[in-house]
């Protein structure tokens, strides 16, 4: 199956930061949200996301059932993406298959395209 998101990162490492910050959220935006894992009580939190990236999960864990069943693509256990990515950069997923892949968008076209390997 083919899924893609493209958006703004934005990451919120726990529930906590994740309710304050869908306060002031539009439902649906374009923004792909980063975090250590997730899992069922992530569900209401992820209908405000375009995908997923976390740190923890495979492609047969919780966060890949619930990303399965909501029909949103996500780039599962790369380890370090909390660490390494900041909200605001402007990204696509693209999901083909068991393959997840992140793309970091630059304003510079030249760059546009490069992979972040992340898993």
């Amino acid at each position: 199956m083919h899924k893609t998101a493209l958006g703004s990162l934005r990451v919120l490492s726990n529930h906590k930061l994740a309710d304050k910050y869908l306060e002031t959220k539009i439902k649906n935006s374009s923004e792909i949200f980063i975090t250590t894992e997730i899992d069922w009580s992530w569900t209401r939190i992820l209908e405000h996301f375009a995908g997923v990236i976390t740190n923890r999960g495979t492609r047969v864990s919780r966060a890949a059932e619930v990303l399965g069943l909501m029909n949103k693509p996500g780039v599962l256990g790369t380890q370090k993406a909390t660490e390494v990515l900041h909200s605001g950069i402007q990204a696509h997923i693209v999901c083909v298959g068991n393959e997840a892949l992140v793309y970091l968008v630059h304003e510079n076209l030249e760059e546009q395209g490069s992979v972040l390997a992340l898993h």
